[in-house]
């Protein structure tokens, strides 16, 4: 099997994990925290600080892991050395079919949204309509190109785009924070009660933030490829979240200063309220700028989450899990890039971005009935996979001190279970309907491994007689 050769320094790893988090989250789901607790501006920015704590205290434990086993590669290496190979092999399905594929169609999603918006394509149902999900292809293929055949400027794109995305997010954290504090709307916000209770609470709300916060955990799935990852890997982890959860809280507070929380839950989509929002402060012109750097931002965004999808298969692979393991581990020659587990997580990726825009535009809920949140459900799934590892981690390590060994597992095992509940209470019903689709793609991997197993085994026994 072809390795993977380390071409990533340290800024890209921490550009990944910050471009990554930062970019389409705050901004797609901004508004919807606060719609969630129903306008209570005190709950919400609680909501952001507890998914803020979650994410945080997850990445705290991923970093422990690196800096106890050394060079692990991606999240099925994490769980493989923590839990057992069986493991691996489990969260390595999940991660490649369902996780990284379904996160990058939501964020694919996310960017043809803002596109259209910034070229006012807004013709139809906007923002769930057709010219959508055609730029969000669009742009998907194209980054799915650039991270196989120039993985160097997939690394530019990422530290740029990273870059250019704090812009918007500092200018309107800052100077909403300000003006607010001056024009007495940020005071206005907090005392805020809307007569109307729409929103289902403070557990939504916070589940509605892991969306916001996810995306650090694939930085390990280019861990192969960081230069010196038992050092740079954990580092970045800790850095980028941390600048990660700064930054988020000081936007969301920004927004409350710019704009008025009735006005705000009244607008039709979050593209429109950052809109205005960056109008009340800067004026309609240099907000038509900034919705492009939204845009930049979303695609740096996508950008980072391709990287880290179309490895997926490679992870899954290169431990000697799932079938065709050779072909998923050959790498391009010029470009060291894994060629089919590329066009497989690109594949896979287009397929959860159909059911994606079919979901958002009630196609499904109006024919077999079966919807689930892409965003936000396999992300809850994430956080359920880890509390074995955590364990795991607390039963095998007796070399390691109090605070590694027990204090960080046992706060990670708690964050995770505060987004299950948040999860079960936010989604209801579509938790079973999304628990029958895991079950059956997780049974049905078992399934072609047990049997291609069995077929090499008989095949073995031929050959000998």
């Amino acid at each position: 099997m072809e390795e993977l050769k380390p071409k990533y320094n340290l800024l890209t790893a921490i550009c990944l994990v910050v471009g990554i988090v930062v970019g389409t989250g705050i901004f797609f789901k901004a508004s919807g925290v606060l719609a969630e607790v129903n306008g209570n501006l005190t709950l919400a920015t609680l909501a952001w600080i507890i998914g803020g704590f979650v994410m945080l205290i997850s990445s705290f434990n991923f970093a422990n892991f690196s800096l106890k086993y050394g060079n692990i590669n991606s999240m099925p290496d994490f769980a493989r050395v923590t839990v057992s190979n069986n493991y691996g092999f489990l969260v390595g399905v999940f991660v490649k079919y369902i996780y990284f594929p379904a996160m990058t169609a939501t964020i694919s999603f996310v960017v043809g949204m803002y596109f259209c918006e910034a070229c006012g394509l807004t013709g139809g149902s906007f923002p769930f309509n057709f010219y959508v999900f055609l730029f969000a292809f669009i742009f998907l293929f194209l980054l799915s190109l650039t991270s196989l055949l120039a993985p160097y400027i997939a690394s530019k794109i990422q530290v740029s785009t990273t870059v250019i995305k704090l812009i918007p997010l500092l200018l309107m954290g800052i100077g909403g924070l300000i003006i607010g504090l001056v024009r007495g709307t940020l005071t206005e916000n907090f005392s805020y009660t809307t007569p109307t209770n729409t929103g289902k609470g403070f557990l939504a709300a916070i589940c509605v933030t892991c969306f916001s916060y996810e995306g650090w955990i694939c930085a390990t799935n280019i861990g192969a490829e960081i230069k010196n990852r038992k050092k740079n890997l954990p580092i970045a982890l800790l850095i980028g979240t941390t600048i990660v959860m700064i930054i988020y809280i000081l936007y969301n507070l920004g927004i409350s200063g710019a704009i008025g929380t009735e006005e705000l839950l009244g607008l039709s989509s979050d593209s429109e309220r950052v809109k205005v929002a960056f109008a009340n402060l800067f004026g309609n012109t240099f907000s038509q700028i900034l919705i492009f750097v939204v845009v930049i931002s979303a695609i740096g965004t996508l950008n980072g989450i391709v990287m880290a999808n179309s490895r997926a298969a490679y992870a899954l692979a290169i431990n000697r899990h799932g079938i065709f393991q050779d072909k998923m581990t050959t790498l391009t020659k010029k470009t060291n890039v894994p060629l089919i587990s590329s066009i497989m997580g690109f594949i896979l990726a287009v397929l959860w971005l159909a059911y994606y825009y079919l979901s958002q535009t009630n196609s499904l809920s109006n024919g077999i009935g079966f919807p689930f949140d892409s965003s936000e459900l396999p992300i809850i799934t994430a956080y359920t996979l880890y509390i074995p590892m955590y364990i795991s981690f607390m039963i095998k390590n007796k070399d390691l001190n109090i605070f590694k060994r027990f204090v960080l597992p046992i706060l990670g095992i708690i964050a995770a279970l505060v987004m299950i509940v948040a999860s079960i209470y936010r989604h209801q019903i579509n938790v079973l309907y999304y628990l029958i689709f895991f079950t059956f793609v997780i049974g049905l991997a078992y399934l072609v491994v047990y049997l291609a197993k069995r077929r090499r085994e008989k095949a073995v026994k031929k050959n000998i007689k």
